[in-house]
């Protein structure tokens, strides 16, 4: 089937009670894992590219990829722009045939986010594209913690990773969470789609340890009622029982990715753990064929490896046997209308 938009996709979530994920691609190998997984657990699926994904493979080998796999799939698959930087390079991917955009202007001042955020849903919406956005700031653990500090961390038991964490980054991570009352500004006034809004996640983090904000979660969506976005949710905590098994203390205010769900979250983007995975096997089937000259025994097993992780996070976010969408649109609005060729 062509590929959908996210819109199509995550208010039919957002009315039933469970999320779509959201997986980076970093090669072909990778974007035939997800599509693959969603195939077989019946679930739509949004496939992403981040500026790195675009700039190492090109924006039409991406939309190629992603154009193939949708025309072949029985499941909704959505392009989505992840970390769109700057209003061009949202109008390029629009023009290139994404399905759904991000603006990232986090860093920039409230005024100046709401401002480009706006011109940008502006043009999107002109052509029958949503828009995500941030708000408040989701780290980077590279940012927060040396090499050398994420290598002694990693060498602890778990409670004392959690421990350590809490002190290292903790307090830091709580200063970036969005505010209800920015949140509700920013979604009125720029009338954007869906709301990357902090409430505690990390990019980058790694054990399904680390709590989230869900009594903030709470209150922004209450006070924006659209679909709340999860970004760095490869570190962050799946369940409660996981949480008393793991020996990681929850403070009060603070819960786990399926308390989320119910409470806002219902686009989950996932990165780091699928890249992990496929590093791991693919070193794995390496190690085992030393003289291997074939790339394709290396690549294979990492592809199966990418999508059994999907599949696991598929089911975590209740997606499964979900393939009605409301509205599919065809990529070919897309493709670059007059609109968006005199905006560039």
């Amino acid at each position: 089937m062509p590929l959908a938009t996210s819109k199509d996709v995550l208010l039919k979530a957002r009315a039933e009670g469970y999320a779509v994920g959201a997986f980076n691609l970093n090669n072909m190998e990778m974007a035939q894992a997800i599509v693959q997984a969603a195939e077989e657990e019946q679930s739509p699926v949004i496939i992403q590219a981040s500026q790195g994904a675009i700039k190492y493979a090109g924006l039409e080998m991406i939309t190629a990829m992603a154009n193939v796999l949708a025309e072949n799939a029985t499941v909704p698959v959505v392009l989505h722009l992840d970390h769109g930087t700057d209003y061009k390079q949202n109008v390029k991917c629009l023009r290139a045939g994404f399905t759904s955009l991000m603006f990232d202007g986090h860093e920039l001042p409230l005024e100046q986010n709401i401002a480009m955020t706006a011109k940008i849903v502006d043009i999107a919406h002109s052509v029958g594209l949503p828009v995500e956005a941030e708000i408040g700031s989701v780290l980077t653990i590279e940012n927060l913690l040396t090499d050398a500090e994420m290598a002694e961390i990693r060498a602890l038991e778990v409670p004392k990773q959690f421990e350590v964490l809490r002190k290292k980054i903790g307090p830091k991570v709580d200063e970036h969470i969005a505010r209800p009352e920015e949140a509700k500004r920013f979604v009125d006034e720029t009338g954007v789609d869906f709301l990357a809004a902090a409430v505690g996640s990390v990019h980058g983090l790694w054990l399904d340890i680390w709590p989230l904000r869900v009594d903030r979660l709470k209150e922004i969506y209450e006070a924006t009622q659209i679909p709340i976005v999860s970004h760095g949710s490869s570190g962050v905590l799946i369940d409660r029982a996981m949480a008393e098994a793991k020996g990681v203390e929850l403070a009060p205010g603070e819960g786990s990715l399926k308390d989320a769900i119910k409470l806002g979250y219902t686009k989950i983007n996932v990165a780091t753990a699928l890249s992990m995975e496929f590093n791991r096997a693919m070193l794995a089937a390496a190690a085992k064929r030393p003289g291997e000259k074939d790339p394709r025994k290396l690549l294979g097993p990492a592809r199966d490896a990418v999508k059994e992780k999907t599949k696991e996070y598929i089911r975590l976010f209740d997606s499964q046997g979900k393939v009605g969408v409301v509205g599919a649109t065809s990529a070919a609005a897309f493709g670059g209308g007059e609109v968006a060729r005199g905006e560039e």
